[in-house]
C-alpha cells in the first residue's frame, strides 16, 4: 500500500474542517431564516444591524484570527464575546459589534 503524502493529507483535513464550519454557518442561518451580509441582516433588500448576524460575523472574523469559535458559543457565552472583542475588536469588520467591549465603549470590559 502506498503511503500518503503528508501535504495532501493535511490539505484534505483542512478542507474538511473548512467545509464543516461553512456548513454550520449555513445551517444556523437557515434555522433562523436569516440572510446575513456581514453583520447586517438583509430584510426586503435593506441592510439592518441585528444581533444574530453580528454574532455570526464576529465568529467568522474571529476564525480568521485563529479562534475556534462558533456563533452559538458567542450567543450563549457573553464572556467569550468579551474576550474575543478585547483582542480583535479593533478590526473594522467587528468594531460596531464590539463597541461595548472595547475601551471607551459604554459598558463591557474595561481596564
Amino acid at each position: 500500500m502506498k503511503s500518503f503524502n503528508k501535504y495532501y493529507l493535511g490539505l484534505a483535513v483542512f478542507s474538511a474542517f473548512a467545509l464543516t464550519f461553512s456548513a454550520v454557518q449555513d445551517a444556523q442561518a437557515k434555522r433562523y431564516k436569516l440572510k446575513c451580509k456581514g453583520a447586517y441582516q438583509v430584510v426586503d433588500g435593506h441592510l439592518i444591524s441585528t444581533p444574530p448576524c453580528q454574532n455570526a460575523n464576529l465568529a467568522k472574523v474571529a476564525r480568521t484570527y485563529g479562534y475556534k469559535v462558533s456563533a452559538r458559543q458567542i450567543i450563549n457565552n457573553p464572556n467569550k464575546k468579551g474576550q474575543i472583542c478585547a483582542v480583535i475588536g479593533h478590526d473594522i469588520r467587528v468594531s460596531q459589534t464590539c463597541s461595548t467591549y472595547r475601551f471607551g465603549g459604554s459598558g463591557g470590559l474595561h481596564r
